[in-house]
């Protein structure tokens, strides 16, 4: 059982660095694609921003050193409930075409409800880690180093494949385009 919390621990870590580094990178483009949401004045969109990143690298640095202690999971299920609240509210407003500003492997071009969704199991898998998190047992830290790199492999696998079905969109957007041009003529 310890293996599966550590890879779990690791998988959430990496993808959380991930987005906080995307984020980083692309303060204004986040920065507007908050402002997209419409939910706060854009005089606070700008420190909520720099709020969300110093949590997101906070609650990073103790998934890799405390694992999913009490900081982490209250910080993490504050950012998950704020970010599903948020694509939530504008989907039931009909704001779908803006990006999720999720940054990282969980970007989204338009919201949708599989980004909800996708949330909500992120915050049981938090959840979940949290409760097992007191009956872990250390392991070797061999073993940590493979459980780490179990987690690599498995955000590449998923990285991979949000690549096929963005090539496999475009593949079938231009196969429709061409259908349609030749009944036009």
């Amino acid at each position: 059982m310890s293996v599966f919390y550590f890879i779990g621990v690791y998988l959430l870590g990496i993808i959380f660095a991930g987005t906080w580094l995307d984020k980083v990178k692309k303060q204004t483009a986040h920065i507007q694609q908050m402002n997209a949401y419409r939910l706060l004045p854009p005089s606070f969109t700008a420190p909520m921003f720099y709020l969300f990143l110093t949590v997101e690298l906070v609650c990073t640095v103790f998934l890799f050193i405390w694992h999913m202690s009490l900081v982490p999971a209250i910080g993490l299920t504050a950012l998950l409930c704020i970010y599903t609240g948020a694509v939530a509210f504008n989907l039931l407003r009909g704001h779908r075409d803006i990006s999720c500003g999720c940054g990282g492997l969980l970007e989204n071009e338009r919201l949708h409800w599989g980004i909800v969704i996708r949330n909500v199991l992120m915050l049981a898998f938090v959840s979940g880690l949290f409760y097992v998190h007191p009956y872990v047992e250390s392991i070797p830290w061999q073993m940590n180093v493979i459980c780490l790199l179990i987690a690599v492999a498995v955000c590449f696998i998923i990285a991979v494949g949000q690549e096929v079905m963005l090539f496999k969109r475009k593949w079938i957007n231009q196969f429709e385009s061409f259908i349609e041009g030749d009944q036009v003529k």
